[in-house]
C-alpha cells in the first residue's frame, strides 16, 4: 500500500511560487510498513502439550472458552460494534460474541475521525471565528493566518474556504454529488492550464475537505449555542424556581389522580421522573418551533398543540457491509436507536402482526422495503402544525410498525409539561388510539392526547370511522389537515437516490443537515404564515355562517343534531343469526319478568310510604328507594316495546310459542338487515356529498384526489347491493309463510326495495318504512338524516367552529411569537454585554451577526403581520421602535419580499416529479457503494397518499377547495 508524499523542498518552493505550480506536483511512493507475518502472529490456543496454534489476522478470534486466549483490550474495543450497528445479537455479558474485527482500512477511517472530531475540530472553532470576523464573513481578501506547524500535519491538497462555503450551500438545494463537482473543478482547472496528475485527483480529497468543513460549521453553531444558553440558564433559574409551585397546581388541575393501588399496563418507568417538571417547553422545542413552543403560556380551553405522524418509505439504505465512522450532526433530529429498540420490544407480538394488516402503509400483499436488500427501509417523522420537524426516526423494519409511533409520541411528553394536551394527526390513528386503550401504551399521558386522521386520508375510512376521528368534526383541531409530513417528504426527496448508497451515519448527517437548513428558510416565512391563515380562516367563517343562515335554525339545535347523528352512526347496528326469533322471544319475556318484579316492589314500597303505622326507618329506606326502581321501571317498559315491535306480537300476554316461529326469525333478520343497510346507505349519501360539492369546484390538480375517493366509495356498492338481496330474500320468504298460514294473526309483510335507484335514498323511498317490521308507523327520520337544510347547517356550524379555533389557535401563536422573540432578543443582548471586555473579538462577531438576524427576523414578522388585526394585549417584540425603523429601512422593501414565499407552497408543476410511476420489482436494484448516484425506480418515491399529492397542490392557499373533500 503506498501513500502519495509531497517532497519537503518541494513544499517549500510551492510556498512561495505561483498558483501555476500544481502541475508540477509530483509524488513520492512511500512504502507501508511492513506486515506481520504468520511467525510474527501471537497463539490464540494453548493446548495442554505446550503446543500453541495460531491463526489468520482477519478470522474472528474463538473466545469464552476454556484453553482459548482473552482478546487483548485494546483490540477487543475497536473490534466491538453494538447491536444497533451489525444488527446481531451481543448476548450475555460474560460471553463475548465471535466478531470479526475492523479492516485495516476501516480502522484507519475510524482513527481519522476521532482525530477530527475529538483534536482538530475543536481547535479550529475559534480560528474559524476569528477569520470570519476579520474578513467579514469571507467578503474580504484575507491571507491564512493560521500557524498549521502547530497541528503536525501534512496536507496534499489546500481548498479555498470560499469554495467550500458555496458547494455546502448548493447542496442544501440540490441532491450531493461530489463526483460531480470535483470533476467539473479539474475540467475548468485543466482549461486554465493547471495540470494535477493522478487518477481521480480531486474527488476523495475534496470530499473529505467539505465534510469537516461541514464538521467545523455545525461545531461553531453549537459552540456558539452553548456560549447562549449559559445567559438563558442564568436568565431562567430564578423564574423557574417561582414557577415550580404554580406548576404543581396547574398539573393537578390538567391531569388525573393516579390509583396507585391498581398496577398499570404495560407502562414504561420515566428515566427523568426525580427531576422537577417543567414549566414549559423544553429548549429543544423552544428552537425547533417559536411559534408551538415558544410561549410562556398555553392554550386553556384548546389543545396545547397540534402534531402529525407520518412514514415516508421513499427514503431507503442498501444494505451494506460495514457501517461507515460514527458521526453526529450536533443538533440531530433523531431519536436514538436505544429508544426505539425498547419501544420494540415493549409492543407485543400480537401488536406487530395487527399492525401488518391494519396498517395500510405496511400492506402484507406489498412489501414497501424488503429488509433482504435495505437496512433502513423507512423514515418516520413527528411534525408540528407549522410542517417543522420535531423528531425522525430510522425504520428498519418492512411495514409500519406501532412501535416508531409510540416512540416519538413518549419523547415529545418527556419535552412538555404536565398540564400540556396533544392532539396527533395520523394517516390510521384510529388503530393507533384502540391499541393504546387495549393494551395500556402511553398511558401516563393518554388522558392527554386527542387522535385524529389526517385530512387527505379520510377517504379511505369509513364514514362512522370519520364522524369520530376526521379533524374537520374533532373539537381543537381548528383548520390542521395533518399533512405536513407529506410536504417535508417532497422537500427531501431530491435526496432520495443520494441517501440510498451512502453511508448509514452520512445518510443521518445530510438528513440533519437538510432539517436545519428547512427550519431556517421556513422562519422567515413564520409570519407570513399566520397572515395566510387568518385570512383563509375569515373567508372559510364566512361561508359556514352562511350555510347556518340557510338551514333556518339555531346553531344550538345544529350542534344537538350533529351530537344525534354521530351518536346513531357510531351505535353497533343489530346482526342476522339463525335462532334471531327465539332469542329475541327470550329477551322480551325475560324483560316481561323484569317489569312484574319492579311493578311488585314499587307497590310493597308505596304501601310502607302509605302506611302511618309504619317504622320511620322503613319509611325513609323505602322513599329513598322510590325513585330509583320507578326510573327502572320505565326503562324497561320501553325496552319491552320495542322489544316486541320487532316481533309484532304488541298487546299479547303470551307469546313464548313464538320461540320457534320460522316468520320472527325471519322478521328479525330483515329487520337487522335493513337498519344495516339504512346506515350504509346514509354513510355512502355522506361520502358521496362531498365528492359532488367538490364537483362543482373542481380543478385540474383535484381531479386525482377526487377519483380515488370515487373508486374508495364504489368499493363498498357491491356490500349494500348485496345487503339489499338478502333483504329481499327474507321478504319473499315472509310473505310465503303468510300465504300459508303459517304466520301470527293480522301478520303484514314489509315491501321489498328495488335495487334500481337504491343509492338516491329519496325522502319517499321503502328503505324508510318499516311497515311489518316495526309497528310504531308514525316514527319519521330525524332531521339529520332526511332534512337537507339541515345537512347543510350541520356542514357549516361545524366548519364555523373549527375556523372559530384557528382564531384563537393564531392570535395564541403570535403570543408565542413575540415572547420568543423578545427572549431571544434579551438573552443574546446580554450575552453580549457580558463578553464586551473579553479578549474574544470572533465569538463577539457571531454574537453581533445573531443579533442582527434576530433584527431581520423580527422587521420580516412585523411586516407579515401587520393585517391582522390586533387586540391590544400583545407583548412587545423585544427590540426597541427606533431599532425596527432603522432596521427596516436599511434593509429595504426588496428584502421585506423574502418573507412572502413560503416553504410550504408547492405549486403543482413541483409536484409532477410523482405522476411518471413505474412499476419495477425492488430485486432489480444492484447499486455500488462506491457510486454517488443511480437510477431509482419512482414508483418508490411513495406509496398511499403521496401518488395522490402528484395531482394537487398542497399548499394552505387552497384551504378553500380542500375542504370540499371534507
Amino acid at each position: 500500500m503506498f501513500r502519495p508524499r509531497i517532497r519537503k523542498e518541494k513544499r517549500q518552493r510551492l510556498s512561495s511560487s505561483p498558483a501555476k505550480e500544481v502541475s508540477d506536483y509530483t509524488f513520492i511512493p512511500v512504502s507501508s510498513p511492513k506486515r506481520p507475518s504468520a511467525r510474527d502472529a501471537q497463539p490464540i490456543i494453548f493446548a495442554a502439550d505446550g503446543q500453541k496454534f495460531t491463526q489468520h489476522s482477519r478470522l474472528p478470534l474463538p473466545v469464552g472458552q476454556i484453553g482459548l486466549r482473552d482478546r487483548p483490550k485494546g483490540e477487543l474495543e475497536n473490534s466491538r460494534m453494538s447491536k444497533s450497528e451489525t444488527g446481531q445479537d451481543n448476548g450475555s455479558p460474560s460471553i463475548l460474541p465471535l466478531e470479526s474485527a475492523p479492516s485495516r482500512h476501516q480502522q484507519k477511517k475510524l482513527n481519522q475521525v476521532n482525530t477530527w472530531m475529538t483534536s482538530v475540530i475543536p481547535r479550529l472553532i475559534k480560528p474559524y471565528m476569528r477569520l470570519l470576523q476579520e474578513t467579514q464573513n469571507l467578503r474580504l481578501e484575507s491571507f491564512a493566518f493560521i500557524s498549521w506547524s502547530e497541528y503536525a500535519l501534512i496536507f496534499a491538497l489546500a481548498v479555498d474556504i470560499r469554495l467550500l462555503n458555496f458547494v455546502s450551500r448548493l447542496f442544501l438545494k440540490i441532491s450531493p454529488n461530489n463526483t460531480a463537482i470535483s470533476n467539473t473543478l479539474d475540467e475548468f482547472l485543466q482549461a486554465q492550464g493547471y495540470q494535477m496528475k493522478g487518477e481521480d485527483p480531486l474527488r476523495r480529497r475534496f470530499g473529505s475537505a467539505l465534510q469537516w468543513f461541514n464538521s467545523l460549521l455545525h461545531a461553531t453553531t453549537q459552540f456558539v449555542d452553548s456560549i447562549v444558553a449559559v445567559t438563558r440558564d442564568s436568565l431562567n433559574v430564578s423564574d423557574d424556581t417561582l414557577d415550580v409551585q404554580s406548576n404543581e397546581s396547574a398539573s393537578e388541575s390538567h391531569s388525573s389522580e393516579e390509583d396507585e393501588s391498581e398496577p398499570r399496563k404495560r407502562t414504561r418507568p420515566d428515566p427523568d421522573s426525580a427531576s422537577l417538571p417543567l414549566t414549559r417547553p423544553s429548549e429543544y422545542l423552544r428552537a425547533r418551533c417559536p411559534l408551538c413552543f415558544g410561549g410562556s403560556s398555553t392554550m386553556s380551553k384548546e389543545l396545547s398543540t397540534i402534531v402529525c405522524l407520518d412514514a415516508c418509505f421513499t427514503q431507503k439504505h442498501n444494505k451494506q457491509k460495514y457501517r461507515d465512522p460514527p458521526r453526529e450532526h450536533p443538533k440531530t433530529v433523531f431519536i436514538p436507536e436505544d429508544d426505539v429498540v425498547i419501544w420494540e420490544a415493549f409492543v407485543p407480538n400480537a401488536i406487530l402482526d395487527e399492525c401488518e394488516r391494519s396498517f395500510t402503509a405496511a400492506d402484507g400483499s406489498r412489501e414497501k422495503a424488503s429488509t433482504q436488500f435495505f437496512d433502513s427501509t423507512a423514515l418516520m417523522g413527528l411534525l408540528c402544525c407549522h410542517d417543522r420537524v420535531l423528531w425522525l426516526v430510522n425504520m428498519t423494519t418492512p411495514g409500519e410498525r406501532q412501535h416508531y409511533a409510540l416512540a416519538l409520541l413518549d419523547m415529545l411528553f418527556k419535552h412538555i409539561p404536565l398540564f400540556w394536551t396533544v392532539g396527533v394527526l395520523y394517516d390510521v390513528a384510529c388503530t393507533l388510539d384502540r391499541s393504546c386503550v387495549k393494551w395500556g401504551f402511553l398511558a401516563d399521558y393518554l388522558d392527554r392526547i386527542s387522535f385524529a386522521i389526517s385530512v387527505f386520508h379520510a377517504y379511505g375510512h369509513g364514514w362512522v370511522c370519520q364522524c369520530v376521528y376526521h379533524p374537520r368534526k374533532c373539537k381543537g383541531f381548528g383548520l390542521s389537515d395533518g399533512e405536513g409530513c407529506e410536504r417535508f417528504w417532497h422537500s427531501i426527496s431530491k435526496l432520495i437516490a443520494y441517501l440510498r448508497v451512502c453511508g448509514h451515519h452520512t445518510r443521518l448527517y445530510t438528513l440533519d443537515s437538510q432539517v436545519q437548513h428547512l427550519d431556517n428558510e421556513g422562519l422567515m416565512g413564520l409570519g407570513k404564515w399566520i397572515a395566510r391563515k387568518w385570512h383563509s380562516a375569515e373567508v372559510k367563517r364566512a361561508e359556514g355562517d352562511k350555510d347556518v343562515k340557510e338551514s333556518e335554525e339555531s346553531p344550538d339545535f345544529l350542534r344537538q343534531q350533529w351530537a344525534a347523528q354521530v351518536a346513531a352512526q357510531t351505535k353497533p347496528p343489530p346482526r342476522q343469526s339463525k335462532n334471531a326469533g327465539k332469542k329475541a322471544v327470550e329477551e322480551a319475556v325475560r324483560l316481561q319478568k323484569v317489569r312484574d318484579s319492579l311493578t311488585e316492589r314499587i307497590a310493597k314500597l308505596e304501601d310502607v310510604i302509605c302506611d302511618v303505622d309504619a317504622d320511620p326507618v322503613d319509611y325513609a329506606g323505602a322513599e329513598d328507594r322510590l325513585p330509583g326502581l320507578k326510573q327502572q321501571l320505565d326503562s324497561c317498559k320501553s325496552k319491552l316495546s320495542r322489544a316486541e315491535r320487532a316481533l309484532g306480537v304488541q298487546n299479547q300476554l303470551h307469546y313464548r310459542h313464538f320461540a320457534n316461529s320460522a316468520y320472527i326469525n325471519h322478521r328479525i333478520n330483515a329487520r337487522a338487515l335493513k337498519i344495516r343497510l339504512r346506515e350504509r346507505l346514509c354513510a355512502r349519501k355522506f361520502e358521496r356529498t362531498r365528492i359532488e360539492r367538490a364537483a362543482r369546484r373542481q380543478q385540474y390538480n383535484e381531479r386525482k384526489i377526487q377519483g380515488q375517493t370515487e373508486d374508495s366509495v364504489k368499493r363498498r356498492d357491491s356490500g349494500i347491493q348485496k345487503l339489499a338481496r338478502s333483504y329481499n330474500k327474507h321478504v319473499s320468504d315472509m310473505r310465503e309463510l303468510i300465504r300459508l298460514h303459517r304466520a301470527p294473526r293480522h301478520a303484514v309483510a314489509p315491501q321489498p326495495i328495488p335495487t334500481k335507484g337504491l343509492f338516491n335514498l329519496d325522502i319517499d323511498d321503502v328503505i324508510w318504512e318499516d311497515v311489518g317490521l316495526d309497528e310504531d308507523d308514525e316514527e319519521v327520520p330525524p332531521p339529520w338524516m332526511c332534512d337537507d337544510k339541515v345537512k347543510k347547517g350541520i356542514r357549516g356550524i361545524l366548519i364555523r367552529d373549527r375556523c372559530d379555533e384557528d382564531f384563537r389557535r393564531l392570535r395564541h401563536e403570535l403570543r408565542s411569537m413575540r415572547e420568543w422573540m423578545a427572549e431571544e432578543w434579551k438573552v443574546v443582548t446580554e450575552t453580549i454585554e457580558l463578553l464586551e471586555e473579553n479578549d474574544d473579538p470572533g465569538l463577539l462577531h457571531q454574537l453581533h451577526e445573531r443579533r442582527e438576524h434576530l433584527l431581520r427576523l423580527c422587521v420580516i414578522w412585523s411586516h407579515a403581520l401587520h393585517s391582522i388585526p390586533s387586540d391590544g394585549r400583545l407583548p412587545a417584540w423585544g427590540p426597541s421602535k427606533d431599532e425596527l425603523t432603522a432596521a427596516e429601512r436599511e434593509l429595504g422593501a426588496e428584502i421585506l419580499d423574502e418573507g412572502e414565499s413560503d416553504v410550504n407552497e408547492l405549486v403543482p408543476e413541483e409536484l409532477e416529479w410523482v405522476a411518471g410511476e413505474t412499476d419495477e420489482d425492488e430485486d432489480e436494484f444492484d447499486f455500488d457503494e462506491d457510486e454517488d448516484e443511480f437510477d431509482f425506480d419512482e414508483d418508490e418515491l411513495d406509496v398511499g397518499l403521496l401518488e395522490h399529492m402528484s395531482a394537487m397542490a398542497v399548499v394552505d392557499t387552497e384551504d378553500s377547495e380542500l375542504d370540499d373533500f371534507v
